[in-house]
């Protein structure tokens, strides 16, 4: 048997909360669903399954498992899974039902029904709890955005329904279409509805999507707007990070970066920050409105009143926010229906459990086991470099506000004037998801994982270009850049294995969609003439285009991806040739060589040999590292920066540890193990380490943000998953032991 591990976290119980788990197998291990079964002790666990991706014999490589866990109050709890068809999947006591009709779409959890409109858009039209209808027409307007001029724009009407999950066990539907209003149209949108069996909330994903000719827009107010009438109404507001602090009647609340920059908050604000919500409640039935991580993507607010609750995504007067060309931004939200039987207290638990929900985990030992990702999971552990990879982790910055949350900046870029006086955001530079998703597979420690599910999110939306006359920015990854996409697309600055993992850990459509429209902007950027003159560019260029596009290849088998890697493959080969080394242009009359950008390239070349078994790559690996010993390396032991007097700064890194570390491994050349051991050996001497700053607001061009200072996530996105790679190699061949 195998174990889902839930952490201690609620004093309550929960009975039937909703799961969803992402589950890699190894090859060959879960040859068809239906072998698939959870159990809670000898309680077979009703389960919806998703399958995400398959092994090349058909197998599933990974499995998205939705079901509803009893899980204990005050104490952690494992629930087993099995995948020999040893465990039953039972028909669950309540289910979902989604039905289209002419008028819209229902949803009908067992206990809530609920229809949403395709004309004259309400959220929800018709709500019905324990079948007695409790909310009308006009209950619940739709999400209405206001631009500068103050003219207003609503999701009046809807141009597409999608049923994505029929049920059993959960439902999600897909609204989208474009706001409307008097003066015409503005940002597209997409609503994600989410259901789950015998449960009497909705939780609603809101995307906005900026696809307009011009440059940018500027907003001044988001909102929706609940209204009803009653009697002996009771309202009341809440909020706090440490208790929740109740107002009960008439109450309005803003959070912006005044009210945060003096909120002491001790929490990982990825895993919990605080609580936000408002109740309305009449004799007869209620609503609690819960927006998911309001502080971190503030400025947010709410009104509660008799008449019902304002919900203020974008609070009228704490703006405008600039929404750049291309942008778009996801805010996720909880309707929790009931009746007047449901206390306050009641109702900030229920709340709390939807912005600190339960999750569910693996062991180590299986996500190395499944073959999934790469072997970065060393069995013979050194703790010093243990504690340093922590530190590094929690060391980075991070940057609160609604177009920077998942974001941080890097200080370097800042302040050699990239922005021009802004920040100079990283947007996932290095594929720093894919880094924490690793990490967490790793320790089990939940908030690597809850900070990369946040940084994927925030990729998906803003650092992904959804619109752009460009054909070669469309469909791309912006680099490093103010505004977060001010800049150009170049593959030097793709990745797509954190949005892979991203979709596979959660079944979300969108990151896979995303990391498919990055591989294919690659491509289109490989076929332009710039990459088509030997040593006219650097490698990592090319490199991390390869390693994009085997990821995309090894997801989807499609032969284009897998083509444009060739392609590349050939191309170094006669670079190799051409010019005796990966020699890349940098003054008018030179051409250098570059230690961490031909690593980029040689562990690109890596991950192609695996994938293909291509019988050049390994000696064009052995070649190039031992070029790059024999020149680039300084009489103290370590490498140069680039390859020119005035750039012989010492700058070996992790990288270049990783490339060795292949380059052993594929020529049994010890030369290049030591070499690796010498740059472990300094790092651990100089300490392997990251601190947390202090926090500050800044004036940022698309909204303020409040910076919590540290190294950029570049940092250990960067340094993750090369410095593993070198880490579990060393290890394996026993050489780590010299440094306890």
């Amino acid at each position: 048997m195998n174990t889902i591990h839930f952490d201690k976290i609620s004093m309550f119980p929960r009975e039937k909360e909703p799961i969803s788990l992402g589950i890699p197998f190894v090859q060959g291990q879960l040859k068809q669903v239906a072998d698939f079964g959870v159990k809670d002790a000898e309680q077979h666990v009703p389960v919806q399954l998703d399958v995400t991706g398959h092994w090349e014999d058909g197998s599933v490589k990974w499995l998205t498992a939705h079901f509803e866990a009893d899980l204990p109050g005050n104490q952690a709890h494992d629930l087993t899974f099995a995948c020999d068809g040893s465990i039953a999947n039972p028909v669950s006591d309540q289910v979902v039902k989604i039905t289209e009709k002419s008028e819209g779409v229902e949803i009908d959890t067992g206990v809530l029904q609920v229809v949403c409109a395709r004309e004259g858009f309400d959220l929800f039209r018709r709500v019905m709890l324990n079948g007695n209808e409790v909310f009308g027409p006009g209950a619940f307007s739709g999400f209405g955005i206001v631009d500068n001029e103050g003219n207003r724009f609503e999701t009046a009407s809807i141009d597409q329904v999608e049923v994505i999950e029929g049920g059993p066990i959960r439902g999600v539907v897909e609204l989208s279409g474009k706001h409307t209003g008097e003066s015409g149209s503005l940002f597209d949108f997409r609503i994600v509805i989410e259901a789950w069996a015998g449960k009497p909330f909705l939780r609603v994903d809101y995307q906005f999507i900026n696809r307009e000719d011009s440059d940018s827009v500027d907003l001044s107010a988001i909102d929706l707007r609940f209204s009803a009438n009653g009697t002996d109404v009771r309202t009341a507001l809440g909020e706090g990070h440490y208790r929740t602090g109740v107002k009960e009647g008439d109450q309005e609340r803003i959070l912006n970066a005044e009210e945060i920059i003096f909120q002491a908050v001790e929490h990982v604000m990825e895993v919990f920050y605080g609580d936000f919500w408002a109740d309305w409640c009449d004799g007869e039935k209620g609503v609690c409105i819960t927006p998911f991580q309001a502080h971190q993507n503030f400025p947010k607010g709410l009104r509660v009143h008799e008449g019902g609750i304002d919900v203020g995504i974008l609070p009228e007067g704490e703006g405008p926010i600039k929404v750049l060309q291309g942008v778009a931004k996801t805010h996720r939200l909880q309707f929790y229906f009931h009746d007047n039987r449901l206390s306050l207290d009641d109702v900030v638990i229920q709340s709390l459990q939807f912005q600190y929900a339960d999750v569910g985990m693996l062991s180590e030992a299986w996500y190395r086991d499944s073959g999934v990702w790469e072997n970065l999971f060393p069995e013979n552990k050194c703790q010093i470099v243990e504690q340093g990879i922590i530190n590094i982790a929690d060391g980075r910055n991070q940057g609160l506000g609604m177009m920077h949350w998942g974001d941080g900046p890097d200080h370097g870029y800042t302040q050699q004037g990239r922005g021009k006086g802004e920040l100079v955001w990283t947007n996932n530079e290095y594929d720093f998801p894919h880094a924490m998703f690793l990490l967490f597979a790793k320790t089990g420690e939940r908030r690597f994982r809850d900070t990369g599910l946040v940084a994927a999110q925030h990729w998906v939306d803003v650092d992904f270009c959804h619109h752009s006359d460009d054909p070669l920015k469309m469909g791309g990854q912006p680099i490093h850049t103010a505004g977060h996409v001010t800049g150009g697309v170049t593959p030097s600055h793709e990745w797509t294995e954190g949005l892979l993992d991203f979709y596979h850990l959660t079944g979300k459509r969108e990151a896979y969609e995303k990391a498919v429209s990055i591989a294919d902007n690659m491509i289109a950027q490989l076929e332009s003439p710039k990459f088509s003159k030997l040593g006219g560019f650097a490698a990592r260029e090319t490199g991390w285009a390869m390693r994009g596009l085997i990821a995309v290849y090894n997801e989807t088998k499609e032969e284009k991806y897998l083509n444009a890697c060739t392609k590349i493959a050939e191309q170094f080969l006669a670079w190799k040739n051409d010019l005796g080394a990966f020699l890349a242009p940098y003054t008018s009359h030179t051409q250098v060589r570059v230690p961490f950008m031909i690593s980029i390239a040689v562990n690109a070349l890596h991950r192609y040999y695996t994938a293909t078994k291509d019988e050049r790559i390994p000696g064009l690996i052995a070649e190039e590292m031992g070029d790059l010993l024999d020149h680039c390396v300084m009489p103290d032991g370590r490498f140069f920066y680039k390859e020119l007097p005035s750039l012989h700064r010492r700058a070996g890194s992790s990288r270049e540890m990783e490339a060795l570390c292949h380059a052993y491994e594929l020529s049994g050349e010890k030369r290049f193990l030591e070499q690796a051991f010498r740059m472990m050996e300094t790092m651990v001497d100089r300490g392997i380490s990251g601190s947390r700053g202090g926090k500050r607001i800044v004036k940022d061009m698309v909204g303020d943000t409040v910076l919590f200072d540290g190294a950029g996530p570049k940092t250990f996105a960067s340094f993750y998953v090369p410095f593993m790679s070198a880490y579990k190699t060393l290890s394996d061949a026993g050489v780590m032991e010299k440094l306890k």
